[in-house]
């Protein structure tokens, strides 16, 4: 192992979100693992890390979008690519070490799906002619034969070894009671770095946008067009506008980190997104789900292969620590198995599964062919024939599936697993559609040969647009509709109402860094709605970054509805970027409040801010959340339900205390305000099986069927939240299944 001489050079290295290098005799150790933190590092220049320390779990039910590995929708125990790096740039294995033993089996799960693919042969479904396909592709010489996650890294966990010993006097402790590893050399403490998660998540680059895109009969938005290396570029991750029926909706092909703002910077809601493509479970593919499905205010429909589905719920469920059926609740699926073709309003959809060293599928749908990560190679499809590792038809399959595009996307990285991009390449891909888009690389591989190709083949980089069609006249109202129906209050109202209010908003423009309001700071009767870019929410006092957010949020509410100028949302608001903001004075605002009864919601929102769990929220999606939220005030004595019941509703304790009982035994006391209970019948729709009773005189809230199904739409995290928390009850009383 080399030493390093550290005597008078820096020992910590404090990289953004929440991650830390340290220096150490044997080499650098990470603290936490965010999705990108390759790129931290490569544009750092620090060396890549050959030991990470990930954090503990964080138990489900204490953080909004936050469970296991995944905070606020960030899994934080994104290794892959620092494990690619370990192992086939410096020829060695990466040492992990969790804090529990049941943290590194979810670990262990994870990583075996996503780089070895499903392993069982059921998982197959009758097509484990795939398993052995993807395993010849994933063949390496060096090692004669596939590699498995294993010969990547050695998972270990604190729990089984107490200190960490890395060799040469180089120790780790875990300290869980204050959240942190120290470091120590020779019995010196040298280092104390925080496990805690508190920086607010930023991507290292986000691509530019045009303020307006002029939109075809087919249009692709990128968000990055890179690999998972690149510390200039973002992995590829693209918005394909399809529809003709509704030109503001937009399928997402896979998912870039920090999807959330990514997409804000483009303008862009989650709301927007009508589907979700996910190729294939390759960590730069799907790292920005989690956030999107756990913080997103709206539900998603994603579509894949039943194969790549049902291994989607697996790392899902062990990266967030609930159960597969769980984690299917957060989202629609929509099975696009190849052979079959789906219809979703004027969009078809068929897949291909691609070549390539996990279960993959090239998507093809209204003229857009999406290769995924496919090695397209004639002349190594020819070979793998030869080898009977593929049979003709197959091989014909895959050399026909993109015919006829009139975009095709096509991943380019090179290698033993991505295209490699040539002139007998393009001109057999210039066969297939009118334009070709080469994706998935850093490099840019068309200068010596685009005279040939001008026009016809372009490079995907970040923010790069382009289109093919007859134009589709982009209306200015339609646009500022699409923002108005993505804000949390004002989707409640009408069409009608969302009409006059489009013609009484006033589009104002900001510049990067401008302040758009301050708490406690007039802010001339104005509802603020962010149409485009981003906007940064700090907190007044102390000065943190509290959120990034994007287009459809909102500001100002509090201040109109109290009648109290100076009284804002608790926080100052600053452009980040060009940012666009629509501007709705009081006197249109004030009686559409008093249509939604606004006023009458606002204390309870207040109430919301109060509590732990909600204080981080925006003060509108407060105001959203108690438009149907019942109070409902109880005498000592009083019954709330009743086991053997069919329940219909859930609760929200605001004061007094109630009792469960189960068979007339008494099982709990609950009078800690913000506990949510009675929620296991209405959400899994299953007979209460305990009886609540009011002990003292209480205020509770009371969440109708019709709110969890809208929160179930609407706020994916506040119902994984209700979820998480009647299954971590449950799990806790070993069976007992109550309320």
């Amino acid at each position: 192992m080399p030493q390093t001489d550290l005597t008078n050079a820096p020992r910590v290295f404090d990289l953004p979100n929440s991650t830390y290098i340290i220096k150490t005799k044997v080499g650098s150790v990470l603290v936490n693992c965010p999705p990108e933190t390759l790129k931290y590092i490569s544009a750092r220049g620090f060396e890549i890390p050959e030991y990470i320390l990930l954090p503990p779990d964080i138990p489900a039910g204490i953080e909004l979008g936050s469970s296991g590995f995944v905070r606020k929708g960030i899994n934080y125990a994104s290794v892959e690519f620092l494990l690619y790096a370990n192992f086939f740039i410096k020829s060695r294995r990466a040492l992990i070490f969790t804090p529990s033993v049941y943290q590194a089996m979810r670990l262990n799960l994870i990583l075996q799906e996503t780089f070895e693919g499903p392993t069982l042969p059921e998982h197959y479904m009758g097509d484990e002619w795939l398993y052995h396909e993807c395993r010849a592709i994933s063949y390496f010489p060096p090692m004669g034969r596939a590699p498995d996650y294993t010969d990547l890294c050695d998972i270990r966990t604190v729990e089984e070894e107490g200190i960490l010993d890395l060799g040469d006097g180089v120790k780790v402790e875990y300290d869980a009671k204050n959240a942190q590893y120290i470091f120590r050399e020779e019995g010196q403490t040298v280092a104390m770095i925080p496990t805690s998660i508190h920086d607010t998540p930023r991507p290292l680059s986000m691509a530019e946008s045009p303020p307006v895109i002029t939109r075809r009969q087919l249009t692709l938005q990128f968000l990055g067009g890179s690999d998972g290396f690149d510390p200039n570029g973002i992995t590829t991750c693209f918005l394909a506008y399809l529809s003709r029926e509704n030109s503001t909706q937009a399928t997402l092909f896979d998912t870039a980190a920090f999807l959330r703002m990514r997409l804000g910077n483009l303008g862009v809601s989650a709301s927007q997104i009508s589907e979700v493509v996910i190729s294939h479970l390759h960590e730069d593919h799907i790292a920005g789900l989690p956030e999107i499905l756990l913080m997103g205010n709206s539900r998603i429909k994603i579509l894949t292969s039943d194969i790549i589905y049902k291994s989607l719920l697996r790392v899902l469920g062990a990266m967030i620590d609930l159960p597969a059926d769980e984690v299917a609740s957060l989202f629609d699926y929509e099975p696009v198995n190849p052979g079959n073709m789906v219809q979703l309003g004027d969009r078809t959809f068929e897949s291909l599964y691609a070549v390539h060293s996990i279960p993959t599928i090239a998507m093809r749908v209204n003229g857009l062919y999406y290769s995924g990560d496919m090695r397209y190679d004639e002349s190594f499809f020819a070979d793998l024939v030869a080898k009977k590792v593929l049979t003709d038809k197959r091989r014909h399959e895959l050399i026909d599936f993109g015919d006829g595009a009139d975009i095709l996307v096509q991943d380019a990285g090179g290698g033993t697993i991505h295209t490699t991009v040539t002139p007998e390449l393009l001109t057999s891909l210039a066969r297939k559609g009118q334009k070709v888009i080469l994706a998935h690389t850093r490099d840019n591989p068309l200068p010596e040969i685009v005279e040939s190709w001008k026009g016809r083949v372009e490079l995907a980089t970040s923010g790069h647009i382009t289109s093919i069609g007859e134009m589709h006249i982009q209306e200015p109202h339609k646009q500022v509709l699409s923002t108005l129906r993505t804000c949390p209050i004002l989707r409640r109202l009408p069409d009608s109402d969302l009409a006059h209010l489009e013609a009484s908003s006033v589009i104002q423009y900001w510049n990067d860094g401008e302040e758009i309001m301050r708490d406690g700071v007039s802010i001339d009767d104005q509802l603020y709605v962010v149409h485009s870019g981003l906007v940064e929410i700090w907190k007044p006092n102390d000065g943190d970054l509290l959120q990034i957010v994007g287009r459809g949020n909102s500001f100002g509410e509090r201040a109109i509805l109290s009648q109290t100028p100076t009284l804002i949302d608790d926080y100052t608001v600053i452009a980040k970027g060009d940012t666009q903001i629509l501007r709705i004075g009081r006197d249109v605002f004030t009686p559409l409040a008093n249509q939604l009864r606004l006023t009458e919601a606002m204390s309870r929102a207040e109430w919301l801010k109060t509590q732990p769990l909600f204080r981080d929220l925006l003060w509108s999606i407060l105001l959203d959340l108690s438009l149907d939220l019942h109070p409902r005030q109880l005498q000592a004595g009083e019954s709330l339900f009743n086991q053997g019941d069919v329940g219909r509703e859930s609760f929200l304790l605001i004061s007094g205390k109630v009792e469960i009982k189960v068979d007339n035994e008494r099982v709990n006391i609950l009078d800690k305000p913000g506990t949510f209970f009675g929620g296991r019948s209405a959400l899994f729709d299953k007979p209460r099986t305990a009886t609540g009773n009011i002990l003292s005189d209480a205020e509770i809230w009371v969440l109708p069927p019709d709110v969890l199904l809208y929160l179930h739409d609407k706020y994916p995290n506040i119902s994984l939240h209700l979820r998480a928390v009647e299954f971590k009850l449950n799990s806790h009383l070993s069976g007992m299944r109550f309320s």
